[in-house]
């Protein structure tokens, strides 16, 4: 499997609305791909102080490096990914794209987590 990550560096003056269309769109397109799995994307929660400059981010989890090349000839013809790039700071310069191979993932034993343990005193 692939997990297509996707880092944008959107600018403050850019309308919420309008960001959010862009990723209704980009989700709409990738969930119309055959061999595409899962979805999420979304502002930048506070916390690390890390995000150096990126504001938002997409994730994509397709089955194939196929299905994930026809995702994006889709944004190529619908030209959503254009307009992506003219919404970012810098063009594509405001755009980070990775793709990992999540073949092997892993994930903690079930019952390996514990309950808080409350008590009223």
């Amino acid at each position: 499997m692939i997990r297509h990550i996707v880092l944008l560096q959107i600018p403050s003056y850019t309308d919420p609305a309008e960001v959010e269309t862009m990723i209704r769109q980009l989700e709409q397109a990738a969930l119309a791909v055959p061999g595409a799995l899962a979805f999420c994307g979304g502002a930048k929660l506070p916390g690390s102080g890390l995000s150096q400059g990126f504001t938002h981010a997409v994730n994509i989890d397709f089955v194939d490096e196929a299905a994930r090349d026809t995702y994006l000839a889709e944004l190529d013809r619908d030209r959503v990914g254009g307009r992506l790039s003219e919404m970012t700071e810098g063009g594509l310069g405001g755009i980070l794209i990775m793709n990992i191979n999540i073949d092997n993932i892993s994930a903690p034993q079930k019952g390996t987590v514990k309950k808080p343990q409350l008590r009223w005193e």
